[in-house]
């Protein structure tokens, strides 16, 4: 599962891509889709974006989370990576087949504050 948060400048996500990958060159079509409001995200990245000492075994990018998802609701998404031969951001029925599915935890910038009263309890209490 990856978790960003709203405001995260440089999200790092860790996937293993390269196992299922048939296409040479290869780019990853991310594909995100909200839950709940069922917004789409979607972005391509190379292989030369590719930040992993061992891409054999796992594969490093970093994204900027906070244009990405720029405006778009905080909660869960869920997530599919495609390979395709083209760095266009084509959709995901031109693309090739999925590699990768999963899940985003998308966090808001700021934590919500809680507004705490100081009011004195009082009880009635009535002995019939």
């Amino acid at each position: 599962m990856l978790e960003f948060k709203q405001d995260d400048t440089a999200a790092v996500m860790i996937l293993t891509l390269t196992e299922l990958v048939t296409l040479s060159p290869v780019y990853y079509l991310f594909v995100f889709n909200h839950v709940t409001t069922k917004e789409v995200v979607a972005f391509v990245k190379a292989t030369a974006d590719e930040e992993s000492l061992f891409p054999i075994r796992y594969n490093q990018f970093t994204i900027d989370a906070s244009v990405i998802f720029d405006g778009k609701q905080p909660g869960e998404w869920h997530y599919k990576v495609y390979e395709q031969s083209s760095a266009v951001n084509t959709s995901p029925a031109a693309a090739g087949g999925v590699i990768e599915f999963g899940k985003l935890y998308l966090d808001r910038a700021t934590d919500f504050d809680y507004d705490k009263y100081n009011t004195a309890t009082t009880f009635k209490t009535y002995n019939g």
